[in-house]
């Protein structure tokens, strides 16, 4: 019984004799004027559908956006690329400052018949091991005495 309202397709719309009723109902006739079109119930509709997407915007069926809006978002679109391209030249150039940096470094360390001929990259030679360290246990006193008896038999 509770959402019998609910059901309802039409509902009444009440305008009391008070300022602000009076106000609002010469508000609906001179939109209602403007645009011959409109009707009372579609103006209730749209009003109702802006001030409820206002505080409930994740219920709005999708609508679609608007040029100006488009245009913003592909602004900040090329700006975001903009940016990224910058950071990524900056990066890409202290990338090849440390590559030089370190080929010198080595023309230094290899002495003068690296000097004399450029450096090429050379593949890594050195064999880089994984290997878990051992960890030794504290020898057994009782087996330790046992090992020289089976090694004397």
């Amino acid at each position: 019984m509770v959402f019998k309202w609910l059901r309802q397709t039409k509902k009444p719309v009440i305008f009391r004799r008070n300022e602000l009723d009076q106000y609002l109902l010469a508000a609906i006739k001179a939109e209602l004027a403007n645009q011959p079109g409109l009707s009372f119930s579609s103006l209730c509709k749209e009003a109702l559908h802006e001030f409820l997407q206002a505080k409930h915007s994740e219920l709005s069926p999708p609508s679609s956006p608007s040029p100006q809006r488009l245009e913003r978002l592909e602004a900040q679109l090329l700006s975001v690329e903009q940016r990224y391209s910058s950071q990524e030249k900056n990066r890409l150039d202290r990338l090849e400052a440390q590559v030089q940096q370190l080929a010198f470094q080595m023309v230094n360390l290899g002495g003068s018949r690296a000097a004399s001929a450029p450096m090429a990259p050379q593949p890594m030679t050195e064999s880089i091991s994984y290997e878990e360290p051992v960890e030794e246990v504290p020898e057994d006193p009782v087996l330790s005495r046992l090992s020289g008896l089976i090694d004397d038999f």
